[in-house]
């Protein structure tokens, strides 16, 4: 099988584990990484990608996507590791998506497997390797597409993108939650979700209409949705 390795993780750890060492002890150090998980996995091939910074669509659907992490430090040497990446091991930088989108096509589209720490890569269905816990799983069409609602629920603080409690005041709690894993069709599992923000203006948690709330879900789902199809774009489910 062929991978996908979620590039920006390693640059990221590899960075900050390097800070105080030379150059090229990080970008050996970043070699390391990749060549042991094509290792561990008996992979055919691998591709890393790469995130190509502020080119990215959500920035134009929510200017405040990952506004949290503005300042944040980064590791001294990541510019080094990334241009290593690139001209030394054929990696993919992505322009205009993240390399999260790009890894969700490939395994969609080609069948390869997924290397990620990055939680939010259980929203595609296929094989996937955590390296931390040594771990290979199988996410299913129902699991990821569950992972996501449960998503447009929770939000994801790590993205700025706020979730149910930050718009309602309302906690996703496991009652809300819940229903979710007993769902199998995406029309039914966003009318679940879209049903948790309706009642919670019934409960005058908050005043808005249903248009509104339309508008907030496509915008939440259109910034936590990881492409499956070239230029995809996440609109409601039919049904």
């Amino acid at each position: 099988m062929r991978w996908a390795i979620d590039g920006d993780i390693i640059c990221y750890a590899v960075g900050f584990a390097s800070n105080d060492d030379p150059v090229e002890y990080a970008l050996r150090s970043a070699r390391t990484a990749v060549e042991k998980i094509v290792y561990t996995l008996s992979a055919d091939g691998a591709d890393i990608y790469l995130t190509n910074g502020p080119d990215n669509y959500r920035f134009d659907i929510d200017p405040n996507y990952k506004g949290n992490r503005s300042g944040a430090p980064k590791p001294v040497h990541i510019q080094a590791i990334r241009e290593f990446f690139v001209d030394q091991m054929d990696a993919v930088m992505c322009y205009g998506q993240e390399a999260d989108d790009a890894m969700g096509i490939a395994a969609t589209q080609h069948g390869h497997g997924i290397a990620t720490l990055d939680k939010d890569l259980d929203g595609i269905a296929g094989v996937h390797y955590n390296w931390k816990k040594g771990r290979v799983y199988y996410v299913n069409p129902e699991a990821a597409d569950q992972f996501f609602y449960k998503q447009m629920l929770t939000g994801d603080s790590t993205d700025n993108i706020p979730g149910l409690f930050k718009r309602t005041g309302a906690k996703a709690m496991k009652k809300v939650v819940e229903p979710l894993a007993y769902m199998d069709e995406p029309a039914e599992m966003f009318a679940h979700v879209k049903q948790v923000y309706v009642d919670a203006v019934a409960d005058k948690v908050m005043s808005s209409d249903e248009s509104d709330i339309d508008r907030w879900l496509l915008q939440q789902g259109q910034c936590l949705w990881i492409r499956r199809r070239e230029n995809e774009m996440w609109e409601f489910p039919n049904g």
